[in-house]
């Protein structure tokens, strides 16, 4: 993918994941650039200097359009393991001898000091193999410091249907975040690959 087209879908990638929340993100002259210019499109993300109320019905067709775009276009060649450092956040996954994945998402200094000392961190879209699933990780309010973990075994697929992770599946996780400072936000996303149990 040529830079230029990669940049429109990480700015596409963050309305996407605004727009599951109610807002439209806009970029302009003076907004923060985006922080994940040079990631990997499986590790991606950034900030947004400015916010304007949307209708959320009006958007979140577009939202899910464009986050199922994401997880097709990033390849499950990274293991869910470790740390994954981002300027929005790094990530920690760990997978249990059981089974669960569980991850630890902390803050980076930056996103701390773009999104204030309150953010709200939600899951609006995840997806195992393809198949959109109903986010294992609701709504979560807390200082800025805050470890915002989570984890997932068992899933539902969006529209019926149960699973139970495996290693070698896909996964996307693609978080959004409402920092307490006026109209500001930021989105993260991961894409890897299940490991098997007992990971770190």
């Amino acid at each position: 993918m040529s830079k230029s087209k990669l940049s429109r879908a990480r700015r596409l990638t963050t309305l996407a994941a605004a727009a599951a929340c109610g807002i439209l993100l806009t970029t302009g002259g003076s907004a923060t650039a985006s922080a994940a210019e040079n990631s990997p499109t499986d590790n991606g993300g950034g900030f947004l200097a400015e916010a304007q109320p949307k209708e959320a019905a009006s958007v979140a067709e577009l939202a899910q359009q464009r986050a199922e775009e994401v997880h097709a276009r990033t390849p499950a060649n990274k293991l869910c393991t470790g740390t994954w450092t981002h300027a929005v956040s790094a990530v920690t996954f760990q997978r249990a001898a059981g089974g669960t994945l569980a991850w630890g998402f902390k803050l980076s200094n930056t996103a701390r000091a773009n999104l204030g000392p309150t953010v709200t961190v939600t899951m609006p879209y995840s997806y195992v193999n393809g198949k959109a699933i109903n986010p294992p990780y609701g709504p979560h309010t807390a200082i800025s410091t805050y470890n915002f973990h989570g984890s997932m075994k068992k899933y539902q697929y969006v529209g019926g249907g149960s699973g139970s992770i495996a290693t070698g599946n896909k996964v996307t996780f693609y978080w959004f975040l409402k920092g307490s400072k006026p109209n500001s936000a930021a989105d993260r996303y991961i894409t890897c690959q299940v490991p098997k149990p007992g990971s770190a």
